[in-house]
């Protein structure tokens, strides 16, 4: 009994020494709605865009898989961590031993042929000495996976929810082009009636009433083409939506396009939080771990290994003290010739560091460009949007005078309906911007890792 309790005192000791505090791990559900970033969101005031995005969080499949590998990555990290403990198990064998010949133990002793049953009971257990810490570090490098997957489930938010984002809100685009071409329609309908009606009278020729047609059918076109788009919408919002129910998108068109503001100038550490600026941080330190953990294999191992058990040759003897079976050692292992495997793989970690290297640079290029590219766009649209608004004020009187003209009967009424018509046609020129504006913002909003803008700087 003192080398069972000897031994078992040993793998506690062991145990207890490989294994490290257990953390308090943060609510996965609290940590995926903060990667929702409502606050962000409800700066928009849109209570159906609001909605929406709880029904995206719920459903939505892409977030589901990104939450499936987060959860996968940790069981591997459980996995590498078990390495690092004492492996125990329990073997037993029962067999029955048959002779039929005479065996001979030099010239003096024989034992005649015989039979005998044989029973084995042992606890096995082993536990490699980590002296180089090449198995701590493996698990290290493991978490550093794991991190990984956790900034791109965050990316994963970010883009999924953009990308939504800027589909609603060219649907609500679509809806509000859709109700001024209506509108457009009916005015080019008009001019036409009285464009054939003056070319009755003799007054214009037949080519200005097919010119007249001409435009009709091109509204027409038009209204199509964005019927068409926003057919199309529809469908990428369900696709992103994942919900079955839903049978018609609902948006608020009847309301303001919401007016968001932006930053002037991005300072430069905002890539910081981009999570692909991250992963690349990550997978660098992943990648030099790896290295470590090829030159530790270089290195011996040792492996502490036990048993303890029974081992007897009949039923009711198994348990008896005289059954008692114990071993305990230590083997070293070392490779003497691997035919330069392990240099190869060595080698080969040392290369994917480098390669991890140009990643990481080429990342920070990459998160500048994609910042700096939707400032741009986003300060062109909002100039291209002012611009429209003052052209539209122009327009707007042009057409009180040319309805003041008409009204005292000095100008024609098809006179006062085109100008009705550039007044339209600008404004859908100021949706097209408004929304434009709103989709470039919010992918200023994603190239910034899905940093809140109105904390940025100052607006614009």
């Amino acid at each position: 009994m003192k080398k069972l309790t000897t031994l078992l005192l040993l793998f506690l000791l062991l145990f207890t020494n490989s294994a490290y505090a257990k953390k308090v791990k943060p609510d996965p559900q609290e940590k995926q709605i903060g990667y929702l970033n409502m606050q962000w969101w409800d700066e928009f005031n849109d209570p159906i865009l609001h909605d929406y995005m709880l029904i995206l969080f719920k459903n939505n499949h892409d977030l589901k898989i990104a939450q499936l590998r987060i959860k996968e990555g940790e069981q591997i990290v459980k996995q590498s961590f078990a390495n690092e403990l004492p492996q125990i198990g329990l073997s037993g064998n029962v067999e029955r031993v048959l002779r039929s010949s005479d065996q001979y133990f030099g010239k003096s002793m024989l034992i005649p042929d015989f039979s005998q049953t044989n029973l084995l009971f042992p606890i096995s257990a082993s536990y490699e000495i980590d002296i180089w810490g090449a198995n701590r570090t493996r698990t290290k490098s493991i978490q550093k996976q794991l991190e990984m997957v956790q900034e791109e489930e965050r990316a994963k938010y970010i883009s999924v929810t953009g990308d939504f984002a800027s589909a609603y809100y060219n649907l609500v685009k679509c809806d509000k082009l859709l109700a001024i071409q209506s509108e457009l329609i009916e005015i080019q309908k008009e001019i036409l009636r009285l464009s054939n009606l003056t070319y009755d009278a003799g007054k214009i020729s037949i080519d200005d009433v097919i010119e007249q047609e001409k435009l009709l059918k091109t509204f027409e076109e038009e209204s199509n083409v964005i019927t068409k788009d926003r057919a199309l919408i529809e469908e990428e919002i369900r696709y992103i939506l994942a919900d079955d129910n839903i049978k018609s998108i609902d948006d608020s068109s009847d309301a303001n396009i919401p007016n968001i503001s932006f930053p002037a100038q991005i300072p430069s550490d905002i890539i910081e939080s981009r999570p692909d600026y991250i992963i690349a941080i990550k997978n660098l330190e992943h990648m030099g771990l790896d290295v470590k953990v090829a030159k530790k294999d270089l290195l011996p191992r040792f492996i502490l290994f036990g048993q303890f058990g029974f081992n007897a040759y009949r039923l009711s003897n198994l348990f008896n003290n005289k059954a008692l079976l114990s071993s305990f050692g230590v083997a070293p292992i070392i490779d003497i010739f691997t035919g330069g495997r392990k240099l190869a793989h060595l080698r080969f970690k040392k290369y994917q560091y480098e390669e991890a290297l140009e990643q990481y640079k080429q990342t920070v290029l990459n998160s500048y460009k994609e910042v700096n590219d939707a400032l741009v766009c986003a300060k062109i649209y909002s100039k291209n949007l002012q611009s429209a608004k003052e052209r539209l004020e122009l327009e707007n009187k042009n057409f009180l005078i040319a309805q003041a003209r008409y009204d005292s009967g000095k100008g024609t009424k098809p006179t006062m309906l085109v100008s009705k018509e550039r007044e339209l046609i600008t404004k859908k020129n100021i949706i097209d911007s408004e929304i434009n504006t709103l989709i470039s913002i919010i992918s200023l909003y994603k190239s910034t890792g899905g940093a809140n803008l109105k904390n940025i700087n100052v607006d614009i």
